[in-house]
């Protein structure tokens, strides 16, 4: 930095009455207090991923009828080190239990396009990094659904966490933890994940997945 780089900050904390003080960060950004109650006001982590523009979501909601049917998203992380921290909620209207698996094997060009969501809405949104592989040119910025009639096209491998779901009165699960820090997976790159629901018996059911992740290079 040049020696004058510093002067608007130096005469800043000059200005300052004895006793007082302000909280600056390197670039000589200053941290504002909230007026109406003179505290300093923060935000988790991944809510400031929103705002940054690199947090994403997707969903994919099926109605199924008989014991073993899936429901399935699915996806492949980039190989690069912006690794996805994501989360899972899921659903069911009848027993079933959720799952998610690392490095399942996934037949190539299978399984339909399923839109991902920057839940930043403001502008331009960036496109994910995910990896769609149902097409026959891999697609990066979109994941993909399997439904009963393709979810055999989608077997399981690593099995990272697993939640019983119960009946039509069944509140919305997460899958991994019952608080964001312990539900949080990062993910490999390069490697393919699936998310899925399995229904437990032959019942009408309605299975619900909704992924919630943010992506940040380390």
């Amino acid at each position: 930095m040049g020696q004058n780089s510093n002067k608007p900050l130096k005469k800043l904390f000059d200005s300052l009455p004895g006793g007082k003080f302000i909280l600056v960060d390197l670039r000589g950004n200053v941290a504002k207090i909230d007026p109406s109650t003179n505290t300093l006001q923060t935000i988790e982590y991944e809510h400031h991923e929103i705002h940054a523009g690199s947090s994403f979501t997707c969903h994919y909601e099926q109605d199924v009828s008989d014991t073993d049917d899936r429901t399935i998203i699915a996806f492949k992380t980039p190989n690069t080190t912006k690794y996805l921290h994501i989360t899972m909620a899921a659903s069911a209207t009848a027993l079933a239990r959720a799952i998610i698996t690392e490095a399942p094997t996934i037949t190539d060009n299978e399984g339909d396009t399923l839109a991902v969501i920057n839940r930043r809405r403001v502008g331009t949104p960036t496109a994910s990094t995910i990896i769609n592989t149902s097409p026959a040119t891999d697609v990066a910025g979109s994941a993909m659904y399997f439904s009963e009639a393709n979810m055999a096209e989608v077997t399981l491998g690593t099995e990272l966490a697993s939640i019983p779901l119960g009946a039509a009165t069944s509140p919305v699960k997460s899958v991994g933890g019952l608080a964001r820090a312990q539900q949080e997976f990062i993910l490999k790159p390069n490697t393919l994940y699936a998310f899925e629901v399995i229904s437990l018996d032959d019942s009408d059911n309605t299975h619900w997945i909704e992924l919630d992740w943010y992506e940040h290079g380390e």
